[in-house]
């Protein structure tokens, strides 16, 4: 009873949302990451992986703004056994503007978080933020193929909730930052569908 009456009211919720002009959107891409620095020093190279994001937008005219969810899972680089799962959690508004009559851009920022768990300390959520554009193939007016990159930076500072001594052997000096910017590009194939 329960199931049905949650259901029942996501559908309700959906279908009213859905006259307001919604876009969502699936995307499956690969995300290259630039090196990080620790505090003492070790230089950390992150191997470039695949991720899956979803965003869930309204339109208006010339414009979206909405919600976007991405995650991937990486290793430090010639370290596969050093894993890290990372999720943004993103606010984004764009810009739309025709290219030709089934073709479109879209031009904008977003601004969030970043979780991130490596598998050998606790994870944590750093500010992000950054600029993401892309083209669309339109196949109908509703439904889309797209193609777009998206630059994030995520402020990665743990230099208080991590204690790490760098005289012993410790796993944990691995994560251990001050301030550095962990820069990412995606680059992603995705299909989207406006209600």
């Amino acid at each position: 009873m329960i199931k049905k009456l949650t259901l029942g009211t996501l559908l309700i919720a959906f279908s009213q949302f859905g006259h307001a002009g919604t876009l969502i959107s699936g995307q499956f891409g690969k995300t290259f990451s630039q090196a990080l620095t620790t505090e003492e020093g070790l230089k950390l190279d992150l191997h470039d992986n695949n991720h899956v994001g979803i965003s869930i937008e309204r339109t208006i005219t010339g414009a979206r703004y909405g919600l976007y969810y991405a995650s991937l899972d990486t290793h430090l680089q010639n370290q596969s056994e050093k894993q890290l799962d990372m999720n943004l959690y993103l606010f984004q508004s764009a810009v739309e503007f025709p290219i030709r009559e089934d073709i479109s851009g879209y031009f904008g920022a977003h601004i969030g978080v970043n979780n991130i768990k490596p598998n050998w300390s606790e994870s944590d959520s750093f500010f992000a933020l950054g600029l993401y554009g892309g083209v669309e193939y339109q196949f109908t007016p509703e439904a889309r193929v797209s193609f777009e990159t998206r630059w994030v930076n995520t402020i990665i500072d743990n230099n208080s909730s991590v204690s790490c001594d760098s005289t012993t052997d410790d796993d944990q000096c691995l994560w251990h930052f001050d301030g550095d910017v962990l820069t990412q590009f995606q680059t992603s194939l995705g299909f989207s569908y406006r209600f």
